[in-house]
């Protein structure tokens, strides 16, 4: 039997899947120190603290990352999502961001939509149809009303060529975070120190926590 579909469907999906995003780091640094403590595990495992912020990001990304999109009564977006089915409701975004992951092969670029019932996903396109998520989302955007204040960054602008919206005195969007594209190839690199001191910290702690002295 089919679920009817309407906005704000998979609020909760997303809640949780930042809950545990959120628990990972400490959770992880809680676990080994105890358990090593105890004795049941070796100290080695305490080690898994310098990689808990990045299984942290990688629940925050792919579990809003969708799939089987459709396009339902122009602005009801539903996708697939490892939490379950999430409904975006175009006609009431928020924020619009784009992530990019450069890689040997093509860049994964996708957009990452957040409505106001709270739901977010994580897209590059639709299922079967001519349309585009990238149409879709820019004919909502120019769309909406004038005092929308959707906040679309530097980088979403330029995919879905808003620039002239944004340049209007008036405009109905909010100018986001701007990225220059010459940096996103250096990403990786220059995200390396923000990720490294908090990584030594928990650590650092997770050995504190283990030794019984």
């Amino acid at each position: 039997m089919s679920t009817a579909i309407s906005a704000g469907q998979g609020r909760a999906g997303r809640r949780i899947a930042d809950l545990v995003a959120a628990l990972l780091p400490p959770g992880i640094l809680l676990a080994t120190g105890l358990l090593v403590r105890a004795r049941l595990i070796d100290d080695g495992f305490v080690l898994l603290n310098l990689v808990s912020l990045l299984l942290s990001l990688l629940v925050l990304f792919y579990a809003h990352v969708g799939w089987h999109a459709q396009l339902h009564d122009a602005t009801l977006l539903t996708v697939r999502t490892l939490t379950g089915r999430r409904t975006v409701d175009l006609a009431r975004l928020t924020r619009v961001g784009r992530v990019e992951v450069v890689s040997q092969g093509p860049t994964d670029d996708r957009l990452i939509l957040t409505d106001t019932h709270g739901v977010r996903v994580i897209l590059s396109k639709l299922r079967g149809g001519r349309d585009t998520v990238d149409a879709a989302v820019r004919r909502a955007l120019l769309h909406a009303p004038a005092d929308a204040g959707v906040t679309v960054s530097g980088r979403a602008v330029e995919r879905l060529g808003l620039d002239a919206e944004m340049q209007r005195p008036r405009s109905r969007l909010k100018a986001g975070r701007r990225i220059p594209e010459t940096l996103i190839g250096f990403a990786p690199l220059l995200s390396l120190p923000v990720f490294a001191v908090p990584a030594l910290a928990l650590t650092l702690a997770g050995f504190l926590l283990a030794d019984p002295s």
